[in-house]
């Protein structure tokens, strides 16, 4: 026999609420007295606070082995009751984002593409018609979710909004400068491992058993290419590509990011 929740679309929440504190409980809370058949699952809560450009990679990351129709429900917003919109992004792979327009959902765009977005301006659909200055997420992006997982459709869900409008973030592709390549810290991860936006094949010298000069700020080491973490010498800081396909320096059962004083957003070099 099927159940009204066998054909419900999963909805992934990821935040940098934490969790310690009561928000992520209020979310979820909100989501299941609109609709109790809701299939609710935690990605991440654990965001670094207000860190944007940490939330676009793990957004990306997270939404990316998700099937078609998934809703996601995603709350960094520093800009909370603020001009600052909140949107439903609906992606070429029929992926559907929920949260503010501050640039979150950049790297989304640019692997899935934009399909239709809206400007959140439904208040019928909201928990209340005028929500918190402090809780977007609770009072609107939760209620539109659970709203979608009912089977509404997302042109109720608000205004029509130009692709050309959404708020990106000011990404630095990779490139190369000579034999040199450039790129940015995308993200820092538990173990300290350091996640650049440099994907394979972008230099050819950036092979197994070659020597990678890697330079962040003021700091340069002197990294070996390897296959596998396992190849490093205990502390020894080498570099690899990583199963998202970028490139990551990393220290073997230790933290590069410590070694090279590195925060997600930074620039870096690496030279032959």
């Amino acid at each position: 026999m099927e159940h009204a929740f066998d054909s419900r679309p999963i909805i992934g929440l990821i935040t940098d609420f934490g969790s310690k504190d009561h928000y992520v409980a209020q979310l979820k809370g909100v989501i299941y007295s609109i609709d109790p058949f809701a299939r609710v699952i935690d990605l991440n809560h654990e965001i670094e606070p207000y860190n944007l450009t940490e939330a676009a990679f793990l957004i990306d990351q997270s939404a990316l082995e998700f099937p078609a129709g998934s809703i996601f429900v995603a709350v960094v917003d520093p800009g909370v009751g603020t001009e600052r919109k909140g949107i439903l992004l609906e992606t070429k792979a029929h992926k559907f984002y929920i949260g503010p327009d501050n640039g979150i959902f950049s790297l989304v765009i640019e692997r899935e593409g934009v399909a239709e977005v809206w400007t959140l301006d439904k208040k019928e659909i909201w928990k209340r018609e005028e929500p918190s200055h402090t809780f977007h997420g609770r009072d609107i992006f939760g209620p539109v979710a659970a709203y979608l997982s009912q089977g509404g459709k997302p042109q109720n869900t608000g205004s029509r909004m130009p692709k050309e409008n959404l708020h990106l973030l000011n990404f630095s592709p990779p490139s190369t400068i000579g034999q040199s390549v450039s790129g940015q810290v995308l993200y820092i991860d538990h173990f300290g491992n350091i996640i650049t936006n440099i994907p394979m094949g972008m230099a050819s010298w950036i092979k197994e058993g070659n020597l990678v000069r890697v330079q962040i700020g003021k700091i340069t080491l002197a990294a070996p290419c390897v296959k596998t973490y396992s190849e490093l010498p205990l502390g020894k800081v080498g570099v690899l590509y990583n199963s998202s396909g970028y490139l990551e320096i990393s220290s073997s059962q230790g933290s590069a990011a410590k070694l090279l004083k590195a925060q997600s957003g930074n620039s870096l070099l690496l030279h032959p």
